[in-house]
Formats: structure tokens, sequence, C-alpha cells
């Protein structure tokens, strides 16, 4: 990811309603394995970014993040979190080690050279019975500027993830398309921002993640949660990412 993105993801993780509603949904999923568990988790966040989804995940566990760039180590210890520099291409963890183990809007990375491979290090990383929690953005034909900006090596379907995980000898317990229902504003923005990017060098490209005017963040927000609401029950057949999480085997 450019540099300039980590920065600016920090300023906004914590209001605007894209990080809002996900970190949302990733902390509702973990916190029913706290319960299901009894007892404090320990998490890793594999590709922390910025480290705002392990401050939210600590009062679950022991949380601990890691991430290739130093540019988003630095900014995770300004937030105080506990994290560790690691290639996922090359990742040693200690086997049947953590309860949970979140990667989001990480396998899509162009420097993940074999996703495959990364989830069956995750796999062996879990204890028996842990969970891996994935994001993963979802179809190509959404590819935009952003994804020059954050460096997209590949989008996703539904059935890609599935898979993945399956490879790895997970169960997956939920699959699901994320946003279904801000689909449609969402697939055109991207097509105009692709447009009018069209030939213009990546570096002077930016991502999606700037704040909106403080009214339609409110309006995204309450409607993005009251999906997440909805698809750990029905999961939605469309959608701008993929949300799936997967357990190993006891």
């Amino acid at each position: 990811m450019n540099r300039r993105e980590y920065r600016q993801m920090y300023g906004v993780e914590e209001y605007h309603w894209w990080y809002v509603t996900l970190h949302d949904l990733i902390t509702r999923a973990v916190a029913r394995e706290r319960q299901r568990a009894g007892r404090g988790l320990e998490i890793l966040d594999a590709g922390c970014g910025t480290g705002r989804l392990c401050q939210l995940l600590a009062p679950l566990g022991t949380v601990v993040g890691c991430d290739l760039s130093e540019e988003a180590l630095a900014w995770c210890r300004e937030r105080g979190v506990t994290v560790f520099r690691a290639d996922l291409n090359a990742l040693d963890l200690p086997p049947d080690h953590y309860d949970v183990i979140t990667s989001i809007d990480t396998l899509y990375h162009q420097w993940v050279v074999d996703d495959a491979a990364v989830v069956a290090a995750f796999a062996r990383a879990l204890r028996p019975g842990g969970i891996l929690v994935l994001n993963l953005v979802a179809f190509e034909a959404l590819r935009s500027s952003h994804d020059i900006a954050v460096q997209t090596r590949k989008r996703y379907t539904r059935g890609e993830v599935v898979d993945l995980l399956r490879g790895a000898g997970l169960t997956v317990e939920l699959a699901t398309y994320r946003l279904g229902l801000l689909f449609p504003p969402i697939a055109l923005v991207r097509l105009v921002r692709r447009l009018i990017t069209a030939g213009m060098p990546p570096e002077e490209v930016r991502s999606d993640v700037t704040a909106p005017p403080l009214l339609l963040n409110a309006i995204l927000t309450r409607l993005a949660r009251w999906e997440n609401r909805l698809i750990t029950r029905i999961p939605l057949p469309l959608g701008t990412s993929v949300f799936a999480v997967a357990r190993r085997h006891q």
C-alpha cells in the first residue's frame, strides 16, 4: 500500500462508516467466540494495518498484530498496539496457538504470492476449534483507482473464498458478500473513478479512504450496521467484499 494511504487510514478509521461497520461485524463474531470459550482469547490480526481493529478486540483477550509495512507498524505503536513485523509469504507462527486469527483486506494484496499457502499457515496456527475471520474485496468488475492505490492483486468471489478456506481444511461457518445494499451506488462511483483516472501514474492515484460528509457518513453507518445483523443469518448474493468465518476441526 502507498505510504500516504496508511496515514489516511489512521486518520479516519475511528469514524469512517466503512471501517466502523466492518469492525462492528468482526468484533461481534469474535465476541461470540469469546462467549463460547468462556475465557479470554489469544488473537492475531494478520495484516493489521494501522491497528484500530487490534484496539477494538483488546477487551476480548490478548491481541497482537503483524504487518510487513514499517509505516503501518509505526501507526500501530502510536495506538499502543503490540505488533511484530512479518511477511505473510513466510509466516513462522507457533502451531496450535491462536483462538482467533483475523486477516482483513490483506490476502488480495499484490505482494501475497500464494494466498492458499498463507491460509494454510493460518490454519496451522489456530488451536483446534479456533476460527479464522477474513474480509476480501469482491468482483473484478469493481476494480478501480482504489485498487491501484492500495495495490490490489486480485478481487474475489464468494465461491473462491470458500474454496480457499476448505482447501486449508477449515469448516466454513459463514461466507457472505458484504455491502450488498450499497452495491449499485458503489459500483457506479468505482466506474466513474476508473474512467477519470485512466492513464494516471499509479503514484498519483488516490484510494476511496476519505471521510464523507457527516450526515452521509451517519446514514451509511446505520444502513451497514443493519445489514451486519442481517448477513449473519441470511448470506447476501452480491456485495463489494466477501466476509467469511471458518473453523479448524477440534
